[in-house]
């Protein structure tokens, strides 16, 4: 049995609806106004922008090189052998660094990773992560 009323009621009403969206069908790594907001003027990483639209962040990264909006790689936050933080600034760590000296000039001179491994362990001298060598 069919139902008249609701074919009926669905005629008419297709003629006095009027449908409004404010949804985009556009992703949003597509957006350069999104893109400028999140990256440059909220300072976010490329990885958080991801995160909030759901997508990778190599793309959020090829679209952001796209508008030119990543005009130079951001430091990570892994700090190198040889520096540390001083009030915020990286800057050199003397000590680590006439360590980094002592293993490029005894590489030069022939020896292997494994004796300088040796030597440095017989110094006391620990490996970046705290544990003994």
């Amino acid at each position: 049995m069919v139902d008249n009323r609701s074919a009926d009621f669905q005629k008419t009403a297709s003629m006095h609806l009027r449908i409004e969206s404010s949804l985009s069908t556009t992703p949003l790594f597509r957006t350069k106004a999104f893109l400028n907001q999140k990256y440059v003027v909220e300072k976010l990483p490329a990885r958080q922008i991801a995160v909030l639209i759901g997508c990778g962040h190599s793309t959020i990264n090829s679209a952001l090189k796209r508008y030119g909006l990543a005009a130079e790689p951001r430091e990570s936050g892994w700090l190198q052998y040889g520096t540390k933080l001083e009030n915020g600034i990286r800057v050199q760590h003397v000590r680590e660094q006439m360590t980094i000296d002592s293993i490029r000039s005894k590489r030069k001179t022939g020896w292997s990773y494994q004796k300088i491994n040796l030597w440095l362990h017989g110094r006391g001298i620990k490996c970046p992560s705290g544990r003994a060598r």
